[in-house]
Order: structure tokens, then sequence, then C-alpha cells
């Protein structure tokens, strides 16, 4: 394989991995938190010519950017303006969201979309009465009596934090867990995506073509193997 050839080919991966990341961004354009990924090149294209196909010469990277806040009006969705994620209990064990949809189970207890556990103080909120209320520090009022704080959670290097699904993290660092200094909970809103549709499209489309110059190239190379063989052939 000639050198342009294998350039070619290594553009080619690259640019399947990264419509594969734009398109994910787009499928999860309305998931409530989301944060979108970008590629990422790790690797010189000159460490890679023996191997163009190797895996670990693209990956994705989360950024963390805010999302816009939308009004919901439902006293049960939280929305985080500033750093920070809440604390979900699911069966794998602690992840972390900036999903704030949240609801009551049959039992009082809170929990989010999917029906897990949310944490205040290390452990499940149960809340008992009426109308409920939950201030910008995450602390929560029924009938005008507290009851819990949720706990609003950060990270020195938010690189730690790997995607389980459209909106969770988990801790794959086992960094230690640190108060945010300058973020507020608003009752009845929630974040949204951090996808700019339009952005999305335009890298996607200049993915495509850049796909197809890749292919184009490797087309050609093959037409020119291909005649300089037969002519070999006639001699």
């Amino acid at each position: 394989m000639g050198i342009n050839q294998n350039m070619a080919v290594v553009g080619l991966f690259r640019q399947e991995k990264r419509y594969n990341i734009i398109a994910n961004n787009l499928s999860n354009l309305q998931t409530t938190g989301y944060k979108k990924d970008v590629p990422v090149f790790e690797k010189v294209l000159a460490e890679r010519l023996s191997s163009p196909l190797a895996e670990d010469s693209v990956f994705s990277a989360t950024l963390f950017q805010q999302g816009d806040l939308q009004s919901t009006r439902n006293d049960l969705d939280l929305a985080i303006e500033g750093e920070g994620f809440l604390k979900v209990k699911t069966p794998a064990g602690i992840r972390y969201t900036r999903n704030g949809s949240m609801r009551l189970n049959p039992d009082g207890v809170l929990v989010d979309s999917k029906g897990q556990p949310v944490l205040g103080r290390g452990r499940e909120i149960t809340l008992q009465g009426g109308h409920i209320t939950v201030d910008k520090d995450g602390t929560i009022w029924t009938d005008g009596k507290s009851q819990e704080k949720i706990d609003l959670v950060s990270f020195k290097d938010l690189r730690g934090l790997k995607k389980e699904g459209g909106n969770l993290f988990r801790n794959e660092g086992e960094q230690e867990e640190i108060e945010p200094t300058q973020s507020q909970i608003h009752q009845g809103i929630l974040e949204q995506s951090n996808v700019n549709p339009m952005e999305e499209m335009v890298r996607m489309i200049d993915a495509l073509r850049s796909f197809e110059s890749c292919h184009k190239v490797i087309q050609v190379e093959d037409e020119l193997n291909g005649r300089a063989v037969n002519e070999l052939a006639r001699v």
C-alpha cells in the first residue's frame, strides 16, 4: 500500500469515527442534561502508518459547558446552574448526572426519570407532605419544613468522568468529590442538551465530504496500481 493510500485509509477511519460521534450528539439533542462529545486525534499520522486502523487513534472527549435552562413549572424538575452533578443510586453503583427530571415513587422516595434514587447527605431522600420547594443550595422543604438536602458534587478533573448512557457519568478515576463553589439549583427548570444542531450539521457535512475525498484517493491509487500491473504484464 502506497503512502498516499495509507494516509487515505487513516483519513477514512478518522472521518467515520468523527461522523459517529456527531451522529450520537444529534441523537441526544433532546436528552436532558446531555453533554456533547468531540473527536480527539491523539496519535500523529507517522505513528499510525504501520497500523492505520488502530482503535486508539481516535477517541471522544466530553464538553461540560452549560446547556440552556428551560422552564417546566414542575416542582420536581431541577436544573443546576454552574458546575456540579446530582448523585444517583443505580444497580451498578453511584452515578452522576445533570438530568434533574425527578418524581416521587409510591414510597415517597425521590427518584430520577428511570426510577433510580437521588441521593441527599449520602442517602435516599424520602419526602412526606404536600407542597415541595427546593432552595438554591438544594435544601428541600415540604409544607414549610426543612427535610433533606440534595447532594451536589463536582470533581477536580472532569476528564475522569466517563459516560454511561445519555446523561449518566461514572467516576472512573475514583476522584474525591468536592463541593461546587459557585453553583445553584433552580426549581421548575430543566437543563437542556448543550448540543448546537446547526454546528453539528456543519461538522457532519464536513466529515462526509472528507470521507468521500479519502475514498476517492484510494480508488485512484487502486486504478493506478491496476494499470501498472497490466503494463508490467505486457513487457
